[in-house]
């Protein structure tokens, strides 16, 4: 179903078209708002000046994960369904449906006493079978004018709303603008919103009149909106609509953890090396769907179980995801997810085949990088891992002035240290490696566009001097935040097979449909007793620009884990402390699809 329904009035009061009855209040509806007869918005979608729109149904019947949407409102909000993309088409892109749009001319709250007003017409939907859980209630202009400053009246009309609704639902309602003359009966209205919105935990607000006076909505009585300004305001509406109500519930029970590869291992950490590079080499540039082996077995010790390493989809020209694990083996995981034309990369860690080699598959087209960061050996061999409690910030160039080539101090005698590495503001696109002061070397552990935020993780070998080296190809602001550290002692680490342990676009983890803004996640990461764990986090096409915090539950560190803008899907490694239940935690800023995807865990 996706039906439409115009009733309009030309200018000289004679009905044009008409297709239910319901309209036959529409026309006496104009008194109420007399400058709706020069309101830009008014106008029929075509531009036509032979009418006023009346009223505006839109059904979309698509279900989406976030669930059904109810619209109400009233010729404030009529502008968002006459101008594609419409409200319901930018609430439909954001994982909403199905979708119920009403808007007419004179609406308001209040009483369910007729046609013009929201009661009746959520009344009347329910006896017809719809009634969506998540309710859009754009009115009070008309309010204002029956209630004047009355804050009681007001907060009255709003709860009768309310009442109506039902509860279990919950309601999003934008605040008014005024014409000149009227702005205390806004502020009265927008008084009761605001109150109504402190008392129920149900019942959110929008600040319509602070987002209009943030410029770009013209209008001629500032009440409604041209058709540019109405397209940038379903835009807005639908975004923070998001924000506010797409939360994740509990649909489940954790994921089953991944049988371990091999035997407790400890770190060897290896100068970064480059070992494949299909633009100059054999397999040369990948087709989308494949997979190929990278021998690693000349470069590692004799008794090697697993490796970290850095994979890197170059000029890909098709979108998709970058996957390692070792060969003969099945992992639903992955590593980095690309978009055409735009380089990215991602450090992981993962178990080797007998003959010391890992798989690489690649869903789209494009050249595959493999840069090998360390190895791990059975046994006490190697260097035990020392989580910090709480990440560290080692540098900030926002602060300290942007250099392309710094060296960054770390804990005295640490053999290696892991970091969390965040490129900002780059001028132009580029790269960044980290490797012990006065290696040279040729890799690289993030790639990063103009203007983006784009973290990556690296373990690093340290120089004699207790330092590691950044550089970056272009100007650009460099986060260095300390996750831990490997030396003596610590933790050993035992390796599994990449496996997702938390998809909230299918419920694997036990939560969905979404991750909200503000909203903690938990999961099982690691067997009880386990003290920290290493996965890669994947922030999937969030609402607006923010980032994931993966953690072990406890406080949460004031450093981010992965960022991504407005519709990416980026990915980063973690390895992060965990308590001994071996829950982890994600945080969100934004609303968002999250993905995490467990490497292996560490034990005394």
């Amino acid at each position: 179903m996706n039906s439409v329904t115009n009733c309009m009035l030309d200018l000289g009061g004679t009905q044009r078209t008409h297709s239910r009855s319901r309209f036959r209040n529409a026309v006496g509806a104009l008194v109420l708002l007399p400058a709706l007869i020069v309101g830009a918005a008014l106008a029929s979608p075509e531009g036509s000046v032979e009418g006023i729109v009346l009223g505006k149904d839109i059904d979309l019947a698509t279900p989406g994960p976030l669930g059904p949407v109810t619209v109400i409102g009233d010729s404030v909000l009529l502008g968002a369904g006459l101008w594609s993309p419409t409200l319901p088409d930018q609430l439909q892109a954001l994982g909403w449906g199905p979708i119920r749009f009403r808007a007419g001319v004179g609406y308001k709250a209040g009483p369910t006493t007729d046609s013009t007003s929201a009661g009746w017409w959520i009344d009347t939907w329910r006896r017809q079978g719809w009634d969506a859980p998540n309710v859009i209630v754009n009115l009070g202009a008309n309010d204002s004018g029956i209630c004047v400053t009355d804050v009681t009246c007001a907060r009255r009309r709003i709860l009768d709303v309310v009442a109506t609704v039902g509860p279990g639902h919950r309601i999003w309602w934008p605040m008014i603008t005024q014409v000149a003359g009227a702005e205390a009966s806004a502020v009265a209205w927008n008084a009761a919103l605001a109150q109504v919105a402190v008392e129920r935990s149900d019942f959110f607000t929008w600040n319509w009149p602070a987002e209009m006076a943030s410029g770009g909505y013209r209008s001629s009585d500032n009440i409604h909106l041209d058709a540019a300004g109405y397209r940038q305001r379903s835009l807005r509406m639908a975004t923070d609509f998001t924000v506010q109500l797409a939360r994740a519930e509990r649909v489940g029970g954790d994921a089953p953890l991944p049988a371990p590869r091999a035997v407790q291992s400890t770190f060897v950490p290896i100068t970064p090396v480059r070992v494949t590079d299909t633009r100059q080499q054999p397999p040369h540039r990948r087709t989308a769907d494949s997979t190929f082996p990278v021998a690693l077995g000349g470069r590692l010790p004799a008794d090697a179980t697993a490796v970290a390493v850095s994979l890197t989809a170059a000029g890909p020209s098709t979108d998709g995801y970058l996957a390692v694990g070792p060969c003969g083996t099945s992992s639903n995981g992955s590593t980095v997810n690309f978009t055409a034309g735009v380089s990215r990369g991602a450090m992981t860690v993962t178990p080797i085949a007998a003959d010391g080699s890992v798989c690489v598959s690649n869903s789209g087209e494009t050249d595959v990088i493999v840069d090998l960061q360390g190895a791990f050996v059975g046994g006490p061999g190697g260097a035990g891992f020392a989580p910090l409690a709480t990440n560290r910030r080692l540098v900030d160039s926002r602060a300290t002035g942007r250099s392309n080539e710094f060296a960054v101090a770390t804990p005295p005698g640490a053999e290696a240290v892991a970091l969390n590495l965040t490129v900002v503001d780059a001028t132009e696109p580029g790269w960044l490696r980290a490797a012990p002061c006065g290696v040279a070397t040729g890799v690289s552990n993030v790639n990063y566009g103009v203007g983006e935020a784009v973290a990556g993780s690296a373990f690093v070998p340290t120089s004699d001097q207790d330092t590691v080296c950044v550089q970056t190809s272009s100007a650009a602001d460099v986060i260095v935040d300390l996750t831990g550290t490997f030396g003596d002692g610590g933790l050993s680490f035992v390796p599994v097979v990449p496996s997702r342990l938390l998809d909230t676009r299918n419920g694997i983890g036990g939560w969905a449909p979404i991750h909200g803004a503000g909203q903690t996640l938990d999961v099982r990461a690691a067997p009880v007793g386990a003290t920290a764990v290493t996965g890669t986090v994947t922030m999937v096409g969030p609402v607006t620009g923010g980032y994931l915090v993966a953690y072990g539950c406890g406080p949460m560190p004031p450093t981010s884990s992965v960022n991504a803008a407005a519709g990416q899907t980026l990915a980063n490694s973690v390895t992060t402390g965990v308590p001994p239940t071996g829950r982890l935690c994600v945080h969100s800023d934004r609303t968002t699809q999250t993905l995490f995807d467990v490497t292996g865990w560490w034990v005394r």
